[in-house]
């Protein structure tokens, strides 16, 4: 009897506990209260943060904006997206904020943890130590474009873009390595990367990385275009870009989870303006560089709107030369020539950090 009135209180207490996680009401970090669980994921109002913290609020019900404002800080976030701008810092929530049952929800944990120290504290560390101070480049991210199921441009000779890159990516985090930075590769060996994995490395928030370098080999459909060039994340781009961004964000039909709203364009436009200062100049440096070294006709540096460019850190995309163009290719097959290529771009990364060692080059 008394094992069955146990065995009754500890289904009673164990049910009375799930009845409580599905309501959604037990107390949490910070005295909030959970509002929701959606997903397996906590979530609070923004009504709940505002008497917490003593915020001013204000909802924009057509942007679907939330604003939480304190003395001199600001928080912005927007519904079914994972940014949050505090103080212009970009931060990446662990899930996307919500819209539960007439009111805007955010992730309890972002909200306990960053929220609370963001409006105590004097500054967020939201982004890299380079990005917050001006300081040279630390650790980079280097990404060979391409790989596995997609080879991505093919030369005349059958060169593939995949293999080119993955050795000059090889041999540039050699020589950074070697010059005190520290580099991590997105692939190192002949696999898919997509899309969605490339930008999630390019996150300062999990990485700790200063700066993004995407490389790749350029393809025509003129056998007579050549030269390298270097692009940078911009909503404005000319018609050529658009065409190339065409080719660079084919996934060969992997559902990549990328809605194509406009809700993260309106986030990217008011953070990344000082980080495309940033990128345009590293991208100055290095077509300079590029077309010197290897006696190349510049193309010259151009915005661009690639996917793989938005990250939360300065970033560009390297166009080593035409596949196409069978003189090109037969360079690019040259051992020699990618080493060539790989020092290039490493001088151009200690040029770009002696700038902002001396001033030159500062980013807020």
């Amino acid at each position: 009897m008394r094992k069955k009135f146990l065995v009754s209180i500890s289904c009673l207490l164990l049910v009375s506990f799930l009845a409580g996680c599905a309501g959604g009401r037990s107390v949490s970090i910070s005295g909030l209260k959970t509002a929701a669980v959606i997903d397996g994921t906590r979530y609070v109002t923004a009504e709940s943060l505002c008497q917490i913290y003593s915020l001013i609020y204000h909802w924009d019900p057509v942007a679907k904006k939330l604003t939480f404002k304190k003395d001199n800080k600001e928080a912005r976030m927007m519904v079914n997206s994972a940014t949050a701008l505090l103080n212009d810092n970009v931060c990446t929530m662990e899930k996307e904020v919500r819209f539960y049952q007439g009111s805007a929800v955010i992730p309890e944990s972002f909200a306990g943890r960053m929220l609370r120290d963001f409006f105590r504290e004097e500054r967020v560390s939201g982004r890299s130590t380079f990005s917050n101070l001006g300081l040279p480049l630390r650790r980079v991210i280097i990404d060979p474009g391409h790989g596995g199921k997609d080879p991505g441009a093919v030369g005349r000779r059958g060169l593939l873009e995949k293999d080119v890159v993955l050795d000059i990516a090889k041999r540039l985090k050699s020589k950074l390595k070697s010059a005190g930075i520290d580099v991590i590769l997105t692939r190192d060996n002949d696999e898919f990367v997509s899309l969605e994995e490339r930008g999630a490395a390019g996150n300062a928030n999990s990485s700790k990385a200063d700066f993004f370098i995407s490389i790749h080999a350029n393809a025509s459909r003129s056998r007579w275009v050549k030269g390298v060039e270097v692009l940078y994340l911009s909503e404005a781009i000319d018609e050529d870009t658009r065409s190339l961004k065409a080719s660079k964000d084919y996934e060969l039909d992997v559902e990549e989870g990328y809605c194509g709203d406009n809700t993260e364009a309106i986030i990217w436009d008011l953070i990344y303006r000082d980080d495309r200062k940033s990128s345009r100049e590293m991208a100055e440096l290095i077509c300079a560089s590029l077309s010197k070294d290897l006696s190349q006709k510049s193309r010259g540096t151009k915005p661009a709107r690639f996917q793989v460019l938005k990250t939360n850190i300065p970033a560009v995309l390297i166009e080593v030369g035409f596949i196409s163009n069978s003189g090109e290719e037969k360079k690019l097959s040259s051992s020699s020539y990618r080493n060539k290529i790989a020092q290039a771009i490493t001088k151009s990364i200690l040029e770009y950090n002696r700038k902002v060692a001396q001033g030159r080059t500062v980013r807020r």
